[in-house]
């Protein structure tokens, strides 16, 4: 604790109070935002202030190093008991084999002489008194037939077949580790072939072998710190081997510890037994001595994390102290940093969140040199550059159509054109001239521009691109942009729409005592040349070919049918199914040398 208090500590702490009274000072005065780099200043002097908690991390660091080193340690120690496990296992195993091959020999010229089943269980008592892990042997012949068997208990346990086949093919057999039911055990198949003479196989030597008394020796003695003790785990997540007998076959599977072990990992875990403690465990993976597709086993040991801890204990408390002190001056620091960032990046966000919902007359307040006043510069020019190409678009959007001008203002029309095929729309009012001539000029743009706004309104409904007013009429294209399959059924729903909206502008001219207009409306579809057309000085965004000239004479022909919507039959074929059609004389078009036939649009089918 003299330490603690020293000299050294006090002026040490005093130095930093100091340091961070001033600089909290800087910071809400905002001394250094006139310097260009006023916020890398200001990050720099939080930085050495948060400095003050640089011990913080070196003994976070020490002890996490210390304690990595006392669990390594633990896991070496939990690998060196695996190896012994594994080369004993591997070892026993063996032995037991060669004994068995041994017997074998000896059972070859036995069972071809004949001998008595009695005589053959002698044997196999004599072997068991050798090795007195064999719980139970059994010879057949290469029929499966049973010839003599023995049980250490008296108790027989129903054998597998496979390792006896497997035998009988000529090699010797260690199976996976499994229940015995007679034993209560855990057990490994072993089987070794048996042989003539001739060196034919004739039959098996089989047995079962007490893998769990194997284990229990092996592990029974072995202890990590106080607690701890080792436990072997089979494939399944079953406890092999434990120091409490009544724990055996006990599922362990839902254990992180055993999952990781039978991945093939070895480490170290913090995690809940079955009991609800929270433990350590290390875990190591142990070799299975079985022959074919042998599964993995787990070498696991559980221990108490604070009797693992123990020697950490003293440095821990002693790290604690100091480091209780340096977090709430780092604490501190970092709000005051946090406090200013943030305040002024909030005015920020709060001013791009106006000019996201259309405010364009927001203004960032944040004036300065340093980081935070130059982005608050840039995003009032921004909102200028806005504010100003909503004007150019607003305007342009009055002499060129929608679609178009916003094509032009992001830079997707280029000079030049490409054949599509599309749906045109001629409209025109019947008999205007006629009508012209008994208004005043300031009269008929009136009418038109009140006529049109409900015509392109319509147009525009159905995503057409208004292409030209011509007079009195206009021309509308359907399907010039983007991939529309559905071009043909929107010119003459956007027809239809015209029709309706002219019976809405007769009703208001009714009232004020005026005759009624009618208007023709010619639909046609065809491959024709879509694009930026003109020159660099001049550009128009319009569509030319035979298709523009057909569609055009269309609608002059519904003077000649007294019709208001028209369509040839190109566009009948694409639209008969959604659109009540009444068809109508075939006739001649002016450049056409055969007649072509018409349909007119009465309405829209019910769905």
């Amino acid at each position: 604790m003299s330490t603690i208090f020293s000299p050294s500590v006090w002026i040490t702490v005093l130095a930093s109070v100091i340091f961070l009274t001033v600089f909290l000072i800087a910071v809400h005065r905002r001394w250094f935002a006139g310097l260009n780099k006023g916020f890398f200043v200001i990050l720099i002097l939080g930085l050495m202030g948060v400095g003050l908690t640089a011990a913080l991390v070196t003994g976070v660091w020490g002890y996490e190093v210390a304690r990595t080193v006392l669990y390594q340690q633990i896991v070496t120690d939990l690998g060196n008991v695996g190896e012994i496990v594994e080369s004993q296992i591997q070892r026993d195993i063996k032995n037991a084999l060669d004994e068995m091959r041994q017997l074998a020999r000896m059972l070859g010229p036995s069972i071809e002489k004949n001998q008595s089943g009695t005589q053959l269980t002698d044997k196999l008592s004599e072997m068991q008194e050798l090795n007195r892990r064999l719980l139970q042997l059994r010879i057949t012949d290469v029929h499966s037939r049973i010839l003599a068997e023995r049980s250490v208990t008296g108790v027989i346990d129903p054998m597998n077949r496979v390792a006896a086949a497997f035998s009988l093919g000529g090699d010797a057999f260690a199976s996976d580790p499994f229940i015995a039911p007679a034993f209560k055990r855990y057990v490994l198949n072993l089987s070794v072939p048996i042989r003539s003479r001739q060196g034919e196989t004739i039959g098996t030597l089989g047995g079962r072998y007490d893998l769990q008394g194997e284990l229990e020796d092996l592990t029974h003695a072995t202890r990590f710190n106080i607690s701890g003790y080792a436990v072997i785990v089979n494939s399944d997540g079953r406890i092999l081997a434990h120091p409490d007998r009544s724990r055996i076959n006990e599922d362990i599977s839902s254990y992180p510890a055993v999952q990781s072990g039978l991945q093939g990992q070895t480490g170290s875990l913090l995690a809940r037994n079955k009991a609800g403690q929270m433990r350590l465990m290390f875990y190591r993976p142990v070799k299975s001595p079985a022959t074919i597709n042998p599964k993995p086993m787990v070498l696991l040991t559980e221990l108490d994390q604070a009797e693992a801890e123990a020697t950490l204990r003293s440095l821990r408390y002693r790290f604690l102290l100091i480091v209780g002190a340096l977090v709430l001056v780092g604490l501190l620091v970092s709000q005051q940093l946090s406090t200013y960032i943030v305040r002024p990046v909030r005015q920020l966000v709060h001013i791009a969140e106006q000019v996201r919902q259309g405010d364009l007359n927001a203004e960032v307040p944040i004036r300065g040199r340093d980081a935070i006043g130059q982005l608050g510069t840039a995003l009032n020019n921004m909102v200028h550059g806005l504010r100003e190409q909503e004007r150019v678009k607003a305007v342009f959007g009055q002499y060129v159509a929608t679609q178009v001008s916003e094509r032009v203002l992001k830079g997707e029309v280029n000079l030049g054109g490409e054949g599509r095929v599309v749906t045109i729309l001629f409209s025109d009012i019947r008999n205007f001239t006629s009508m012209s001539e008994e208004m005043t000029p300031t009269q008929v743009v009136t009418f038109l521009n009140q006529y049109f706004s409900e015509m392109v309104e319509a147009v525009f409904a159905e995503g057409g691109v208004l292409d030209k007013f011509i007079g009195d009429g206009m021309m509308a294209v359907f399907g010039s942009f983007e991939e529309t399959p559905d071009h043909a059924q929107r010119a003459v729903r956007a027809g239809l729409r015209m029709k309706a909206l002219l019976g809405k502008i007769n009703g208001e001219r009714s009232m004020k005592g005026k005759p009624p207009i009618a208007i023709g409306i010619g639909i046609h579809t065809d491959e024709v040349i879509v694009g930026n057309i003109g020159s660099n000085r001049r550009l128009q965004y319009t569509a030319i070919g035979d298709g523009v000239n057909t569609c055009s004479r269309v609608e002059s022909l519904n003077k000649e049918f007294g019709t208001t919507i028209l369509i040839t039959e190109a566009t009948y074929h694409l639209v008969k199914d959604q659109f009540q059609c009444r068809q109508m004389p075939e006739a001649h078009l002016k450049g056409k040398t055969k007649p072509l036939q018409f349909y007119e649009v009465l309405s829209e089918k019910a769905a």
